[in-house]
């Protein structure tokens, strides 16, 4: 490891020092103060502090006054609370998918842009399919990603058109068909089926997907499990409507990578 590395981490465990020690000084404490509790030098501690208040997360109360933690991270604790919100909420959607089925099933939520895997119900088939929590989606090419992009606004469909001009057609059959399909597209001999999850605004913010080994995906399966992907997915929305919750900052520029 670089001491450049080793620089890096250290830096940041001061900064976390800090913010812990802030975090129970209601009244906020001075620059003497902060140094006193945390054995940190006033100099590496004013630089840090004044970093963290150009970002809104450190305020001072006035020149040479106390310092206290900024509003920002309430906006941080609101996007936690979102997403363990919405987990919470269609987790158990979910599993009676994959209950229902003996398949895999994986939960979607948007994030600033992306379609990111935070939650996955395995199956307990000796072959199955294994998504990674944390892995991004493709918006053209994946079942979670073509089902939320073809609900997107106009506008961030346009910022997704540039990169792949292609999808314009993909998604409109998409939302037509009411489910995404991921035949082979990201994985060799794997087949997904995923739906659209709304809050109680009615936009999208996620979506539910099944997944499983192609040779499991008979043709009983291709008529029934699109309508029942689909209304998993409607009685899953219709909870996070009656808990209303409503999707926050779910646009920034678009990033992609690939599962389901």
């Amino acid at each position: 490891m670089s001491a450049s590395r080793n620089h890096q981490i250290e830096v940041i465990s001061k900064m976390w020092q800090i913010v812990e020690t802030l975090r129970e000084a209601r009244d906020g404490l001075t620059l003497h103060a902060l140094a006193g509790q945390t054995g940190q030098v006033k100099s590496s501690i004013h630089r840090i502090l004044r970093t963290l208040a150009h970002h809104g997360y450190v305020e001072q109360t006035h020149r040479g006054g106390a310092y206290r933690l900024g509003v920002k991270f309430l906006s941080l604790a609101a996007g936690v609370r979102e997403g363990l919100n919405l987990v919470e909420i269609t987790r158990p959607f979910a599993r009676e998918l994959k209950d229902k089925f003996d398949e895999s099933t994986y939960l979607a939520v948007l994030r600033a842009g992306e379609g990111v895997f935070v939650d996955v119900q395995e199956t307990h088939r000796d072959l199955r399919l294994v998504g990674p929590l944390g892995a991004r989606v493709h918006f053209h090419a994946t079942a979670a990603g073509k089902i939320m992009a073809a609900y997107f606004p106009e506008p961030e469909q346009q910022k997704l058109l540039r990169a792949t001009p292609h999808a314009r057609g993909i998604w409109e059959q998409t939302r037509e068909l009411g489910y995404g399909i991921n035949d082979e597209e990201t994985i060799p001999g794997a087949v997904f089926v995923a739906g659209p999850l709304f809050d109680t605004t009615g936009s999208v913010c996620g979506s539910i997907s099944l997944g499983m080994p192609k040779h499991r995906y008979t043709d009983a399966l291709r008529q029934t499990l699109p309508a029942e992907v689909r209304a998993c997915c409607h009685r899953a929305s219709r909870a996070l409507a009656a808990a209303h919750y409503v999707h926050v900052n779910a646009f920034s520029e678009t990033a992609t990578g690939a599962f389901a």
